[in-house]
């Protein structure tokens, strides 16, 4: 079994080079929801064989980012705006769960909070991992103007979410929560309304 150790000192493959920094262009949308993706166009322009893009492509379609369908070729992955408030109104519940629980144990975040650490002090990482995941689909969908705003609107809450998880006042907790979400839903509509077609 490797050590965590082990793992850290490994050099990194291309592949995994060429994944993170689609990935970052792919939430920056320099590759829009729905732009193909040629392999012989990014080989060229990352100035490697088609082997590391193929694998990395391979990586960014296990993570629900591109949509690769066999001798037709790949897209970034493209969500509707159905698609979009589904997985809010996921996050808005596993959310709602994770801020519960932390109200319950008196949790609070350590220091100005994003979103990871508000859901972290639920104390399950599963469900902040999984809730960090929809989010990042949500942001794909939205591009990074949303993802700036959201977190504006996120850093307008916490003050008093923070207080309301340290005084352990669940319902208040959960109040703000729901609002939070709310008014994120909203914004993602509006985001997503504003986007090109395509």
């Amino acid at each position: 079994m490797k050590s965590e150790s082990q793992d850290w000192l490994r050099p990194r493959a291309l592949y995994e080079s060429v994944a993170e920094s689609l990935r970052t262009r792919i939430f920056a949308h320099e590759f829009v929801p729905g732009c193909p993706l040629d392999e012989n166009e990014l080989a060229r322009s990352y100035g490697v064989s088609r082997t590391p893009v193929r694998e990395a492509l391979k990586v960014l379609g296990r993570e629900g980012l591109v949509d690769i369908e066999p001798r037709r070729g790949c897209c970034v992955a493209e969500l509707s705006a159905a698609d979009v408030a589904g997985l809010l109104s996921v996050i808005a519940m596993l959310g709602l769960h994770a801020v519960r629980e932390a109200a319950h144990n008196g949790l609070q975040p350590a220091k100005p909070a994003g979103l990871a650490e508000l859901l972290e002090c639920g104390g399950n990482r599963y469900l902040t991992d999984t809730i960090l995941r929809l989010n990042d689909k949500v942001q794909l969908a939205c591009g990074p103007q949303f993802s700036a705003a959201d977190a504006a609107l996120l850093a307008v809450a916490m003050p008093a979410l923070s207080a309301a998880l340290a005084q352990r006042q669940p319902h208040r907790a959960e109040h703000l929560w729901t609002t939070y979400a709310q008014d994120r839903h909203w914004l993602a509509a509006r985001h997503i309304a504003s986007l090109p077609e395509g």
